[in-house]
């Protein structure tokens, strides 16, 4: 029986606190400039056709693109350029099923978002129901923001730097060179 990745690595070899807050603001600097046209898509697309769908299209579009990403290269733009990868226990990519849990704290932020978004009076045409939900959803998105942070200091205080969503998912954040340094490939036999 394989040895797994906790097993294999030291604690070094897993992405600490401020190289995660760096992936962070690399993918927005790359994400940022298309999620801006995408949104201004689906606004006006939910004003012209008095629609919801748009804005939720919007956020399957958003959702199913950090998903995939994790389960097909480990990684988003700024975790692949950074050099880190997110694997589970056997050192392979996540899951489907890993990958939505991982997001899980991201997908419902965004989805308050949206109904934030779409009730907050500035879509007037869309239905009423969106409005009787949005404060609801504002004051969810807050709670939810404290959740997020207390997440993010996970990382700083348990062992092997992980966040409460890669503890629930099973993941991990590694340095894709200790992968590489075990034997567990690159990248391409993860799978």
């Amino acid at each position: 029986m394989e040895r797994s990745i906790t097993e294999r690595l030291a604690e070094s070899d897993y992405a600490g606190f401020w190289k995660r807050v760096l992936i962070s603001i690399v993918d927005f600097l790359i994400l940022a400039l298309p999620v801006y046209f995408i949104n201004g898509w689906a606004v006006s697309a939910a004003e012209r056709y008095q629609s919801g769908i748009p804005l939720w299209i919007q956020w399957v579009l958003i959702s199913l693109f950090n998903i995939v990403l994790v389960t097909k290269f480990g990684g988003t733009p700024g975790r692949l350029i950074l050099r880190t990868r997110i694997v589970n226990e056997q050192g392979k990519y996540p899951s489907l099923k890993q990958a939505v849990i991982r997001y899980s704290f991201l997908l419902v932020n965004t989805l308050l978002a949206v109904i934030v978004a779409a009730g907050n009076g500035t879509l007037s045409k869309l239905p009423e129901a969106y409005a009787n939900w949005a404060p609801l959803a504002s004051d969810l998105t807050g709670f939810l923001a404290l959740i997020i942070i207390i997440d993010c200091l996970f990382i700083v205080f348990s062992m092997r730097n992980r966040a409460l969503h890669d503890m629930m998912a099973g993941t991990y954040v590694v340095n894709q060179s200790a992968l590489l340094d075990e034997g567990y490939g690159a990248g391409k036999d993860y799978m």
